[in-house]
């Protein structure tokens, strides 16, 4: 069996983005894009991410996936907008028990370590929460997509996640640095970074792909 091949989908109230990225031993750079599709579509007026279209989003993303035959993928996707929460907190370690979350919360959670000091009693921690009726939401949408979706996270998580790859990466020559996102993942012409926006967009699609790697393993 070979390595997993792995899409990740970020849908906000306003845009769907779906990206393959894969490695590429003994080449360049280590990793290629594939595929990338950004969409602009309808915008709500609360910025919600209530599926107001499901059909809509589920052809978006089954077209990018059979477009490129990746119906078999490891689908990773990220959520951002209303119904949605972080948060950055100083905490021991995040429990239902601690102030991230309040006693009526209907949300689901996860947290993040964002750096390990063992000389303190407290660590920074990133906590993202999703409404449990927004959530069964985007369950449903997966079971009718028919699509292998391994993962819901935020594009922060994505980001915090590739930032720290890239962060640690050392290039083949005199472990030079890598500083980069670009010194990672060949674009393949698929995307220009031109804004800061499109610079994010493929940190965010390394990210996600990265959080694939993880739930392969």
């Amino acid at each position: 069996m070979g390595p997993a091949v792995i899409v990740g989908v970020t849908i906000t109230p306003r845009t769907l983005t779906c990206s393959w990225i894969e490695p590429t031993p003994g080449k360049s750079l280590p990793y290629e894009l594939r595929a990338y599709k950004h969409v602009l579509y309808e915008v709500h007026e609360k910025d919600s991410l209530i599926l107001y279209n499901p059909t809509r989003v589920k052809t978006l993303i089954r077209s990018f996936l059979q477009l490129h035959d990746l119906e078999d993928a490891l689908v990773i996707v990220a959520l951002s907008g209303n119904g949605v929460t972080e948060k950055q907190m100083m905490l021991q370690h995040p429990t239902m028990h601690t102030n991230v979350v309040e006693q009526d919360d209907q949300s689901n959670w996860h947290y993040y370590r964002l750096q390990e000091n063992p000389n303190l009693p407290q660590s920074p921690w990133y906590c993202c929460g999703i409404k449990r009726t927004l959530l069964l939401q985007y369950q449903l949408l997966a079971i009718q997509l028919a699509a292998n979706i391994v993962q819901m996270t935020t594009p922060t998580m994505a980001l915090l996640k590739a930032y720290r790859h890239i962060k640690g990466g050392q290039t083949a020559e005199m472990g030079k640095p890598k500083s980069n996102i670009l010194d990672f993942v060949n674009l393949n012409g698929q995307l220009r970074v031109r804004s800061s926006n499109e610079h994010a967009a493929v940190v965010e699609s390394f990210g996600l792909f990265l959080l694939g790697l993880e739930v392969a393993a």
